[in-house]
């Protein structure tokens, strides 16, 4: 039976220029609907899936990815990381479990050598639904060489490093990856570019508003929501194959000295404080009835997440706990995901 729906024209333009190009799509009268973040269709009416007959039904979603950049070792690590690989592990570890019983998911973005430390550990938790992504400080990557943060580099200079970080990776888990976060949000115009070329298909690159020239990290007015990259301007969305799915800020409210907004970041606030950022961020969603809504958290592997008396677990787990509800007030189905 027909559906009563119909196309808007934003959607439809969204669905003509802000599909991930992963796999056979569905033919839906010219246009080629593929999978989007979170694994997710998204329409305004039923529509008939021709491969497969399979129904596809519009949702109201809101995407929830918490995010782990996991550091190597401090002593081996200029911008800084855990004080061994023992407490690297439990923060991992601490980290994931606290996600599990609530049946959340992450995505890891993980440097070359800590690939190469944890790896059975980083198998069991994708087998877990966790992705696996790439973190990378040039400063802290092999012996050091590279002086600068990524935002620093010129085009080619990002592909030199990128194609080393990439072989390094294989050798650690036997295969490329997909998935990429820069150190303190690090990049230029020509990073987006250099992540497709070297073979990243998505990733969590920008902060909103962040605003950190010594950190080659300025990301003043750059679109809040998920989109496909530019090519050649970072703040704007464009049709490059990088589907970028931005950190969750409260842009309202300045921090970290002026270089931040707030961040949904675990070690920036009790739950109370990160649960305010949530709640911002999803009543500005709904407001402007943005296609795509995604919320993105960060922490990272330095932090003791296996002990319940430790702060940043106690506000990692009231967050876990009461994430739903906040969400949920407004109407919204919220969908825990990873980028992939």
């Amino acid at each position: 039976m027909p559906s009563p729906y119909l196309f808007s024209p934003c959607l439809l333009l969204f669905l003509r220029r802000s599909c991930i190009a992963d796999g056979v799509g569905t033919k839906l009268s010219g246009i080629t609907v593929k999978r989007v973040y979170g694994g997710a269709f998204f329409f305004e009416r039923e529509l008939t899936n021709t491969y497969t007959s399979r129904t596809l039904l519009m949702t109201e979603e809101i995407y929830l990815t918490f995010t782990m950049d996991v550091e190597r070792i401090a002593e081996r690590s200029p911008t800084g990381g855990p004080e061994s690989w023992e407490q690297s592990e439990r923060a991992i570890r601490g980290f994931a479990d606290v996600l599990s019983r609530h049946d959340l998911l992450a995505t890891l973005f993980i440097t070359p050598e800590t690939a190469a430390e944890h790896t059975s550990l980083f198998f069991e938790l994708e087998q877990r639904g966790f992705e696996l992504g790439m973190h990378l400080h040039p400063q802290s990557f092999r012996d050091n060489t590279y002086k600068e943060h990524l935002g620093g580099y010129t085009y080619e200079g990002q592909m030199e490093i990128l194609g080393l970080a990439q072989a390094d990776w294989a050798d650690a888990l036997g295969r490329e990856c997909r998935a990429f976060r820069p150190g303190h949000f690090s990049a230029n115009d020509a990073t987006f570019k250099a992540l497709h070329d070297s073979g990243f298909r998505q990733g969590s690159i920008s902060p909103p508003e962040r605003e950190a020239l010594h950190l080659r990290a300025v990301w003043r007015g750059a679109d809040p929501d998920a989109h496909h990259a530019h090519p050649s301007f970072r703040l704007i969305p464009g049709d490059l194959d990088f589907y970028e799915v931005p950190m969750t800020v409260d842009p309202d409210i300045r921090t970290w000295e002026g270089f931040s907004a707030q961040e949904f970041r675990i070690e920036w606030g009790t739950a109370e404080d990160l649960l305010s950022v949530v709640a911002k961020r999803v009543d500005d969603l709904v407001a402007r009835d943005v296609a795509v809504k995604t919320l993105v958290s960060i922490t990272h592997n330095m932090f003791e997440f296996e002990d319940p008396s430790e702060p940043h677990r106690q506000a990692l787990v009231g967050v876990a706990e009461r994430i739903r509800a906040v969400v949920e007030r407004t109407g919204l189905t919220l969908v825990p995901a990873t980028l992939a």
